[in-house]
């Protein structure tokens, strides 16, 4: 029975595939909509509509030079709603923005300036819209407040910034609003205590934009995140030499930077931390299991890392004394030697 069914639903199928051919039926098509040339011609305003949204904008843009905000944006919203495939829309759609940012409304300006991007691809004043978008981004990122019931002040928008900036990288990558945006990602990040989110916008401004001007600061903030996120010695040095990695590339490639002095300092803060964890490691191969080779090992490595070091100098005293025979200090007393202090 079920045979049966399944062979008269195929010959139902050939049938309509057959009249497709003859009578240009697809059933597949029905709920498809209009053909793709009536789709193409729905998208460009009639000469008529382009005069009429073309006049009214003169009107709104009138308005907006007399002060009249408030009428002028009702007009650009009219263009918006009636002819919003017409020419005059994407102005309308960017002065309404430039009406809103005024107001504080950020949130609203941003989203009505990309809609100038999003419909009007060609708009001739693209760049504008672009810095009008990093302008808003930028008032949330420095703290503009959303409105609770548009009359109490809300939390500040960081989150919104952020998406903000990442719609303005997608907008125009090769912009220079672009590595500017990812700069200020990290910067938003760092404030909502997000390293993991402000570590990828650095890496990114690094390996798509390595001649910005931000190139220099993007490897300072990425060593500095790497360094905040180190505990300790005792802890996985993971951090560490990811932070020793971007301030020895930072003197590598920045030689003249301001920043040098500061950098080097970090650079051998980090190399001294580093070496303190091999230290310790020989210390426990040292005291607590009497491994003199494995004790040895962790002992050079400190000195190889930073050799200059306070760890480095320690490290040697304990080759010193392991090469004379010096017995280790016994794991009790060097716990009671912790305890007590």
């Amino acid at each position: 029975m079920q045979r049966n069914a399944f062979t008269l639903l195929a010959i139902w199928f050939l049938l309509l595939s057959s009249l497709q051919v003859e009578a240009g039926l697809n059933p597949f098509s029905w709920f498809a909509g209009d053909d793709e040339e009536d789709v193409i011609a729905l998208k460009i305003a009639s000469p008529a509509d382009e005069a009429a949204a073309a006049s009214l904008l003169e009107t709104g843009m009138a308005k907006l030079e007399d002060g009249n905000t408030g009428s002028a944006n009702r007009t650009f919203k009219k263009i918006i709603k009636k002819y919003s495939t017409a020419k005059a829309a994407a102005d309308a759609r960017y002065y309404r923005g430039q009406i809103l940012t005024t107001k504080g409304k950020w949130v609203k300006a941003f989203a009505s300036f990309q809609e100038v991007i999003s419909k009007h691809p060609n708009y001739e004043s693209f760049d504008q819209v672009i810095g009008a978008q990093f302008e808003c981004a930028t008032a949330l990122m420095e703290g503009a407040r959303g409105r609770i019931l548009w009359i109490i002040p809300g939390f500040r928008q960081y989150g919104e910034a952020t998406r903000e900036f990442e719609q303005i990288v997608r907008n125009a990558p090769y912009s220079d609003y672009a590595p500017l945006s990812l700069m200020n990602i990290a910067i938003v990040s760092e404030m909502q205590e997000k390293p993991e989110d402000a570590i990828d916008a650095l890496d990114r401004l690094i390996n798509y934009y390595p001649q910005s001007m931000l190139a220099p600061d993007a490897y300072y903030n990425m060593a500095e995140t790497y360094s905040n996120l180190v505990k300790g010695a005792q802890y996985d040095q993971g951090s560490t030499r990811q932070a020793i990695s971007y301030y020895e590339d930072f003197l590598i490639l920045f030689p003249k930077s301001n920043y040098l002095g500061e950098v080097e300092s970090n650079l051998a803060a980090m190399e001294d931390l580093l070496a303190r964890s091999r230290l310790s490691l020989g210390d426990f191969f040292y005291n607590f299991r009497s491994n003199n080779t494995a004790a040895l090992v962790f002992y050079n490595e400190t000195i190889t890392i930073a050799p200059e070091s306070e760890a480095a100098a320690e490290a040697r005293l304990r080759i010193a004394d392991i090469e004379a025979g010096v017995k280790p200090t016994s794991g009790a007393s060097i716990l009671r030697k912790i305890l007590t202090d």
